[in-house]
Formats: C-alpha cells, sequence, structure tokens
C-alpha cells in the first residue's frame, strides 16, 4: 500500500473533525502555543461513560498497513470480551478483538479488503462507538466507519488540485413551512468569474441525508479531480434530503411529496441564488439507491426539467409498461411474500426510442457486481439498450456500498454536459 494514498487526509475526514482524532502534536515552545499542552498525553477521560480509571492515550482506531489489511484498536479496560461488527456487504462478520497492553484491545482484519466500511462494536454485549475513529450518519443513526483506500486509484481522494467550495443553505419550505438544508458545491474559481455553470442534483440513500455525499462520498474531491484533469464539465452540485417532512398537530411527521419540492422550490432557489445555466439540458437528477429511484420518478415525471439521468444501485432499474418484458425488480406483498413488479406508466415518454433519446441526452444506472440488485437491474437495462434507448449500464466490484457509488458518481459526471 502506497503511503501517500494510505495517508491520505480525505480518509479520515468526517462531519465532526477534518484531521484524524488521534493525531499527536510535538510542542516546539509550550511557552507561547496555542496548542493544549495536553493534546496527545495520556489522560483520564471525565465522562462517565469512560470513566474506567485507566490512562487513555489517543492512538489511531485504524492504521492500514502495508499488506493492505486494516488494523482496528479500541480502548476498554475493564471489557471482558470487545467485539467489531460490520453492517453488511463488503464486511458481513462479528469479530473477536484481542486483548493487549493497558486496556486496548487489537484486530487485523484479514478478510476485510479495499473499500468503506460502516460498522459497530460490542463491549461485553453493549453496542458502542469508537472515539477515535470517523462518525457518519448512515442506516438512520451515527456510527463509525474506516476506509481501506484503493491500492491504485485516487480519484476520491484529497489531491494538489485546485479546490472547490461547499455551501450550506438554510431554504424555508413553502409547501411544509419547515426549514430544509442544501449542501451546494461550487467549482474553483466560481467567485472569480461571472461564467454560469449546468447543474446537477444528487440524492443520498435510504437512512442517510443530504451530508452523506461529501463526508463518506467524497464527492468535492471527486469533482475537483475529474475537473482539473478535464475529464468533467465544471459544474454546480447540489445534495439534497429526499423528503418533504410536514409536521401534524400531534407532532409526527408525513412526507408531503418531494418531487414537487424539488421542482417548485430547490430548483427555483438555486437557479436564483447560483449562476446556474437554468434549461434542461445543461441540468442533471441522480441518486444513489432510495435516492437514485427517487431520482429516476422526478426526471421520468419532468422530463421538461431534467436532460440528463443517473441512479445508482437503486434496485428496479428503469420500467415502462409496453416496453420492458423482463422484470425490472420484486415487490412484496402484505404477508412479505415476493410478488410481481407492476412498473409504472410515464405516459408518452418511453413511446418511441427516438422520443426518449430526445429527451434525455444521458441515461446512466449503476450497480455493484456483488449487489443483489445487479441481476436483475442488468438484464433491464439491456433489453432497453438492445431496443434503441439510449442507456447505459456501468457495473463495478463491490457491494451495495460508498464505493461502488464513488465510482457511479465519478462515471456520471464524465458523461454528463457533453452536449
Amino acid at each position: 500500500m502506497k503511503k501517500e494514498i494510505r495517508d491520505n487526509q480525505a480518509l479520515n475526514s468526517h462531519m465532526l473533525n477534518f484531521d484524524p482524532v488521534s493525531r499527536k502534536f510535538v510542542l516546539l515552545d509550550s511557552s507561547n502555543s496555542p496548542i493544549d499542552p495536553a493534546a496527545g498525553a495520556k489522560v483520564v477521560l471525565p465522562s462517565v461513560a469512560f470513566n474506567t480509571g485507566a490512562p487513555f492515550e489517543n492512538v489511531p482506531g485504524c492504521r492500514i498497513l502495508d499488506s493492505g489489511k486494516a488494523e482496528i484498536t479500541f480502548f476498554a479496560p475493564k471489557a471482558s470480551r470487545v467485539e467489531i461488527a460490520g453492517i453488511g456487504g463488503s464486511m458481513m462478520g462479528r469479530y473477536d478483538m484481542e486483548k493487549i497492553e493497558d486496556g486496548y484491545w487489537k484486530i487485523v482484519l484479514d478478510d476485510v479488503g479495499p473499500g468503506f466500511h460502516y460498522h459497530v462494536y460490542f463491549v461485553d454485549g453493549v453496542q458502542t462507538v469508537n472515539p477515535v475513529l470517523p462518525f457518519g450518519f448512515g442506516a438512520s443513526f451515527v456510527m463509525n466507519y474506516f476506509e481501506v483506500p484503493l491500492p491504485d486509484d485516487d480519484f476520491y481522494l484529497l489531491n494538489d488540485v485546485p479546490h472547490g467550495t461547499i455551501h450550506m443553505d438554510i431554504v424555508k419550505s413553502a409547501a411544509t413551512g419547515r426549514y430544509r438544508n442544501l449542501w451546494i458545491y461550487t467549482p474553483a474559481g466560481y467567485e472569480k468569474t461571472d461564467k454560469r455553470y449546468p447543474v446537477m442534483h444528487i440524492l443520498h440513500g435510504g437512512g442517510e441525508n443530504e451530508v452523506g455525499w461529501f463526508w463518506q462520498g467524497k464527492l468535492n474531491y471527486i469533482a475537483d479531480n475529474l475537473i482539473a484533469k478535464g475529464e468533467a464539465e465544471e459544474m454546480i452540485i447540489v445534495a439534497s434530503a429526499f423528503a418533504a417532512p410536514k409536521e401534524l398537530d400531534d407532532g409526527s411527521f408525513v412526507d408531503d411529496g418531494f418531487p414537487e419540492i424539488m421542482i417548485n422550490e430547490i430548483i427555483p432557489f438555486v437557479d436564483e441564488h447560483y449562476r446556474t445555466i437554468a434549461d434542461r439540458k445543461h441540468r442533471a437528477m441522480s441518486g444513489l439507491s432510495a435516492g437514485g429511484r427517487m431520482a429516476r420518478n422526478i426526471a421520468h415525471n419532468f422530463p421538461e426539467a431534467f436532460g440528463n439521468f443517473g441512479q445508482f444501485s437503486s434496485g428496479a432499474g428503469f420500467a415502462a409498461k409496453g416496453v420492458s418484458t423482463v422484470p425490472g425488480g420484486i415487490t412484496f406483498d402484505k404477508d412479505g411474500n415476493p410478488a410481481p413488479f407492476d412498473p409504472p406508466a410515464f405516459g408518452d415518454l418511453f413511446s418511441t426510442p427516438e422520443h426518449y433519446n430526445s429527451m434525455f441526452d444521458v441515461t446512466f444506472v449503476g450497480c455493484g457486481i456483488d449487489d443483489p440488485r445487479h441481476q436483475y437491474t442488468e438484464p433491464q437495462v439491456k433489453e432497453f439498450i438492445e431496443k434503441g434507448y439510449n442507456v447505459k449500464y456501468f457495473s463495478y466490484p463491490g457491494y451495495h456500498e460508498w464505493d461502488v457509488w464513488r465510482f457511479c458518481a465519478r462515471d456520471f459526471m464524465k458523461e454528463i454536459f457533453k452536449k
């Protein structure tokens, strides 16, 4: 494993801390240093949860060895058993850690290869987190992750290229009466020009939110690197939560219909506050997993708003009555049994390949080959391709995880806004 890849700053950056939380400072002159002299020293943590009475040193929670394996460390001096468990895909197992010296536990994960790995810890059967590893919001709660970087690819890493800016905008929804959060990337040099840019809208997956594409997906770094190499057009990227929560009188929330929020509120806000090329050919709709299904719903129902569409690991592929004979997925009845998938109807959008192709410059469908969605998405997309629809299917090694979605975003960005 190359040191410059293994130690890249992007791999330890998360929404709470840009640098590794286990970093140590060497003070050249403590008398005038603004850094706390205790940084990096052994301390007894004051919180009740960690008040073990034993000295705790901020050692790295994860080290990537020269072999490319991940070595995980956890501090639990009074525990009798510590386990680490992945939540699926490339880290399916539950592994016992070995107790070493000074209250630490350690394991080298021999069967966990390159990729992004959400995981949890169990200390004597109680689920907890590792305070010296990155945190992300996924699977509907905050959990740790670590990365085993790809050994020969740095397209998602922090490289020495011009960097864009991430803006966080607060927008009040007229439809729901609540505020929503948009994370918006503008390319390097945006502030120094009056140029107008195309816009890629992108949605997260189920159990995640609008920050995921930048902190877990490293989308800003992907964009920086592609633009610097001339492999993608300069563009604005908008990440939003794919729900329209409306509060009821009893304090509960219902989804008031996100597609209309996208069309009537988000797009107009972005076009008003940023220098966009405000037409359908210069606007893309995309998303991963459940967000990809939502992106498909929006793009196919509002083709007058989007001329480019991408869905990543989104299960049912896309379907149209009277066109597709290959099932694009499965659904389940009220008893949980598999049932036929009834594809939606999209008016005349799929009436002929020529008509569909005139509406969408790019239709991109991607999936990991180890994702169970691949086995029914690929055949259906191939049927559309054989019938003349301008659709491209991309498959990648991997599961239903962030490393696959990074590949999808990279290749989708290479395709769009070229015409």
